[in-house]
């Protein structure tokens, strides 16, 4: 899963950009290969190989799901507001968000909310999401349909029925 013990056991806290890679990354295919990528060099500045959140960040940035800041930082302690999160969703699903109606954050939210990323989600533009809240957009991007039409959820081999994600699949 998306989350360490720490973090299941505080929901409530908030979501970090590195702590976001790392579920970002638990709900893609690249699930599997994770350990692969090792702790060669630094990434950012202020994240070295050698963090925990490294390979996460390598592969949420190499896949284009989040990217780093121009002063050469990745900032991964930053929290992660819910456009911020909505795009990386979005993103992970195979959407182009430049070809989005409207201008950040305003396309980003609406193309979420109309693909159902943001059922169940009480945060709203700007807000500042919790790791509950995290793990709610991400399982909706699982019965949510990509940018091809297909549920998300099955191109990673879960059964989606009824908008709802069989776990034991």
């Amino acid at each position: 899963d998306g989350m360490d013990s720490t973090q299941t056991a505080a929901l409530n806290a908030v979501v970090t950009r590195g702590a976001f890679a790392r579920m970002l990354v638990a709900y893609s295919t690249f699930r599997e290969s994770v350990g692969s990528q090792g702790a060669v060099g630094t990434l950012y500045k202020d994240l070295p190989g050698s963090s925990a959140y490294a390979p996460y960040v390598r592969i949420a940035v190499q896949q284009g799901w989040m990217s780093g800041y121009t002063d050469g930082s990745f900032r991964p302690d930053n929290t992660v507001t819910l456009e911020e999160a909505c795009t990386a969703a979005l993103t992970l699903l195979g959407y182009d968000i430049t070809t989005l109606t409207g201008g950040f954050p305003a396309a980003q939210l609406n193309k979420a909310n109309a693909i159902g990323l943001r059922s169940n989600l009480g945060c709203t533009q700007g807000q500042t999401m919790t790791l509950e809240e995290g793990a709610v957009l991400l399982y909706n991007a699982l019965t949510a349909n990509t940018a091809d039409g297909s549920v998300y959820g099955t191109t990673l081999g879960y059964t989606v029925t009824n908008g709802q994600v069989d776990v034991s699949s």
